[in-house]
């Protein structure tokens, strides 16, 4: 951990002299500092080593973690010059800003003018464009992390190696509320991907020109579900004489669900284009209206933007062409309407439980929720499509449920059975074994196979069945009948699926083998002991011959 930072000035780190702190929060350990042999001012940042993370290990992924950083190179990044330790404070050197941050400036002046705002947004824009190309994501873009240097020049700071939807080596559960005021909704959930730093830069234009957040501030779990819930506000509503195309390009920035969002951060760029070109241009919403403008629609290339901007089509002559006679209008527009008839028709169940099969074994996790969202009305009907649409629906909760657990997500906005699953793998993950193994008996007692929750009884199974093959057990044939003895106080469900487990490992890993006759008797003589106490709602034959399940129902 970083000493206080009250006793880093004028002291040496390493090579670096520490010259003054720079902002004003307690949260930010960053300090003006001079590379003496180089003669060069630097930023230096300390950083916080989580909890169970060796200073040496640490040390070793963060100095290559800068060893890339370094390579990355472009005018509104802040570049890093590299990493490294001085007993136990561990940090970055980066490029030093002349100027403010964008929380200082916001702080200052309440909001900017829409010209600038749109000059910030397209630097920003620029960069998360070029971050992309380089498989990264900034996820925590705040207004504290932009700095304003000469001539209005954004610098972002404070980059890592962020990768969509991976969980950092040193992430640390604990999130601030000034910060989760930015996050995309899915970043509580599945992770941070390239659409959740559009959100994220929604919620920055949003402030720049209004003054205000989109969603108040309360707790990070009720100010998510207002994000999800609540409508997209719009900067019009609050700020008069917005852009009508920026207003609708902040709105779709702001939808929770990311497929609804720009669909690259190279799209936002394009828009924020031509918006530039429109506002400088003077021209009025009804002018843009009539162009058929849509900054939103912009595609990866100029040319593909124009069109879906409307942009190519010929300006129209005085005469009336074929194509615009009343007749011949009349005409496309009943063919319109037709074609539209046909698309609205419901597609039919079978469709939509393959459509949401094929979501469901994509890697998108995004798909599967919205899998669910369409085998709900399906799995209220009878027959086997409704059976179908059920088994997919508790496969979708299952996957989710397992990147929940990968990615360590526990917080207030899971459920309570979910929370407790995950709860269990971080003790899987952690090194506790026995106790992870409890835990998860306790969930496959608690919930039934068939049951609302029936994705936690799978879930948990599978990891019962892998830990207990795993288990660490002793060698000793003395000690291993001692250990089966103990189980003969198990009483509860849990204790029984999980000694049931623990016997199971025992008897496979150990029959057959020279010495420990003994053991597996021991082993046989309890797992009766314990079916006896189960009611006989345990198969004893599959444990006994080595066949599986060795989790109980």
């Amino acid at each position: 951990m970083p000493r206080e930072v009250t006793l880093l000035e004028n002291t040496y780190v390493g090579p670096f002299l520490i010259l003054n702190k720079l902002g004003n929060t307690q949260r930010h350990r960053v300090f003006h500092a001079r590379q003496t042999q180089q003669n060069r001012d630097v930023a230096i940042k300390f950083l916080s080593v989580p909890t169970g993370v060796a200073r040496s290990k640490a040390l070793d992924k963060i100095e290559r973690e800068a060893d890339a950083l370094q390579q990355l190179s472009h005018p509104n990044l802040v570049r890093v010059f590299g990493a490294g330790a001085d007993d136990d404070r561990i940090f970055f050197a980066t490029e030093l800003v002349e100027g403010e941050s964008l929380t200082s400036l916001l702080a200052r002046r309440g909001r900017i003018s829409t010209d600038l705002a749109i000059e910030f947004g397209t630097q920003i824009a620029e960069l998360l464009t070029y971050l992309n190309q380089k498989d990264l994501v900034h996820s925590k873009l705040t207004p504290d992390k932009i700095l304003i240097g000469p001539e209005n020049q954004v610098k972002v700071t404070d980059l890592r190696l962020n990768r969509a939807r991976r969980r950092r080596w040193d992430a640390i559960r604990k999130r601030e509320l000034d910060i989760a005021a930015y996050m995309a909704p899915e970043q509580f959930t599945e992770g941070a991907t390239a659409k959740s730093d559009l959100y994220s830069l929604g919620v920055i234009l949003f402030e720049m020109l209004t003054g205000k957040l989109p969603y108040s501030l309360g707790t990070i779990e009720r100010m998510t579900k207002h994000k999800l819930n609540k409508p997209v506000p719009s900067v019009s509503q609050i700020q008069i004489g917005c852009p009508v195309w920026l207003d609708k390009l902040v709105t779709e920035l702001l939808q929770p669900n990311p497929r609804k969002r720009p669909h690259s951060a190279r799209a936002v760029l394009l828009a924020f284009q031509e918006i530039r070109r429109v506002v400088a241009g003077r021209e009025a919403a009804v002018t843009q209206a009539s162009k058929s403008f849509n900054a939103l629609n912009a595609g990866v290339d100029k040319t593909e933007a124009r069109r879906l901007l409307g942009k190519s089509a010929k300006p129209a002559t005085p005469s009336v062409p074929f194509f615009e006679r009343v007749p011949v209008l009349v005409a496309g527009l009943l063919a319109i309407a037709g074609i539209a008839t046909w698309i609205m028709l419901p597609a039919s169940e079978r469709s939509i439980v393959e459509r949401a099969r094929q979501m469901i074994g994509s890697n998108e996790s995004i798909a599967w929720t919205e899998a669910r969202e369409l085998l709900t009305p399906v799995m209220k009907g009878n027959g086997p499509l409704a059976v179908q649409a059920e088994t997919l629906f508790y496969q979708s909760r299952k996957k989710t449920l397992d990147r929940h657990a990968a990615l360590e997500i526990d917080h207030g906005l899971l459920s309570k059975p979910d929370r407790r699953f995950v709860e269990a793998a971080i003790l899987q993950k952690q090194g506790q074994p026995i106790e992870a193994l409890q835990a998860f008996a306790q969930l496959i007692a608690d919930y039934e196979e068939d049951g609302k929750e029936r994705y936690i009884h799978a879930a948990a199974k599978e990891r019962l069945e892998a830990l207990a093959a795993e288990l660490p057990l002793p060698t000793e044939p003395a000690a291993l009948i001692a250990m089966i003895q103990q189980l003969d106080s198990a009483q509860s469900s849990a204790d029984l699926i999980a000694g049931r487990a623990m016997l199971g490992a025992i008897m496979i890993r150990y029959s057959g083998e020279e010495g420990y006759a003994m053991v597996n008797q021991a082993a046989k003589q309890m797992l009766i002991v314990i079916d006896q106490k189960a009611n006989g709602n345990l198969d004893l034959d599959a444990i006994l011959n080595g066949q599986g399940d060795t989790s109980g129902t």
